[in-house]
């Protein structure tokens, strides 16, 4: 981020979670302008996080590519009689590197609870995949002042079980529930608040040093007329982008606008 970034320790990090959207036609030709448009980034890590359906073929695509692979889910446990679930080792076999847990639409959807979260980065980290794990506040947690208390009981709670070296190798993402899919984008001072705040309970878990390595992004309604400002955050180390990533132009201006 050169003149914006003051900490360069931690490599930006920057997904696409394209949610329930994009059939693997649709995905195919996304993620062929995305190797087309990012062919020249090397300064940020970049992920995208299809839908199950389009894993496989987008797996090949970008195999040989600087964009690396990410799942939207994962099971809690293995093989075996888990109908609808998917086992780390189905991921693993499409190359899959990065996996989101925890995300706000299925904590209200599906109700997952923070101790399923940490039982399933578990079985990422089991696995040698890296769970890129959510909290954030919805709007009448963060007007009633209780924003700190919720995103700290959500990173105690979905980082519970894993080691020092797990957490560290660990993505964040601090996504407030009110910012994401309705246009409001918590300010940047706002953001990177919450973020330092974060950083301050990873390291009464884990120590100063391992808080320092750990990269939180955020996410809610990042686009590319925010992201510079956002990413230059000294605590912000990347985004988790949702609707601005189903679009090569837009997900192609936050990366730009983040180097």
């Amino acid at each position: 981020m050169g003149l914006f970034r003051m900490d360069k320790a931690r490599r930006l990090i920057i997904a696409g979670n394209w949610k329930s959207n994009k059939t693997n036609t649709e995905a195919v030709a996304l993620v062929t302008d995305l190797i087309r448009d990012l062919s020249t980034v090397k300064e940020v890590d970049v992920v995208v996080c299809p839908a199950f359906t389009a894993l496989s073929d987008v797996s090949r695509l970008v195999l040989e590519s600087n964009i690396r692979l990410g799942a939207q889910n994962l099971s809690d446990a293995g093989y075996g009689a888990f109908t609808g679930e998917i086992a780390p080792g189905m991921l693993r076999e499409l190359s899959v590197r990065y996996v989101v847990l925890g995300h706000s639409e299925r904590r209200q959807y599906q109700n997952e609870s923070d101790a399923l979260v940490a039982k399933k980065a578990a079985n990422a980290h089991a696995n040698n995949l890296i769970p890129i794990v959510c909290v954030g506040e919805t709007l009448a947690e963060r007007e009633a002042g209780i924003t700190e208390r919720v995103v700290e009981t959500q990173v105690r709670g979905s980082l519970a079980g894993l080691t020092a070296e797990q957490v560290e190798a660990t993505v964040l993402a601090y996504e407030p529930v009110w910012a994401i899919g309705t246009g409001k984008t918590a300010s940047s001072a706002q953001a990177q608040e919450v973020h330092a705040f974060i950083r301050k309970v990873l390291a009464s878990m884990h120590g100063e040093a391992v808080a320092k390595r750990v990269r939180i992004q955020y996410g809610g309604s990042v686009k590319g007329s925010n992201a510079r400002e956002l990413l230059g955050q000294p605590d912000i180390d990347g985004a988790l982008v949702g609707g601005a990533s189903l679009e090569a132009k837009n997900f192609v201006e936050i990366i730009r606008n983040a180097i």
